[in-house]
């Protein structure tokens, strides 16, 4: 995986190229990620766009990988700290 930030406005937002890095020297189609943070009572509101995907496939296979990363931060977040 690669990329570049396009965007970095702490607190409030980032922006980065994602691309998967396939053969050496190259590169699969480009994609862009944004995200966005709000600070609403007792936390933060995420809110993720990634866009600019070749195929509604790459779209579905990324929009799964994200969901099962904030399924496992939502979790985290329910976790006793000390």
């Amino acid at each position: 995986m690669g990329g570049f930030y396009r965007i970095v406005e702490p607190p409030r937002r980032l922006a980065f190229s994602w691309t998967w890095e396939e053969a050496p020297g190259t590169r699969g189609n480009v994609t862009e990620v944004t995200a966005s943070f709000e600070p609403v009572p007792g936390g933060t509101r995420l809110v993720l766009l990634h866009q600019s995907f070749d195929s509604k496939d790459a779209c579905d296979r990324h929009s799964a990988g994200w969901s099962a990363s904030f399924d496992r931060l939502t979790n985290l977040s329910k976790e006793p700290h000390p």
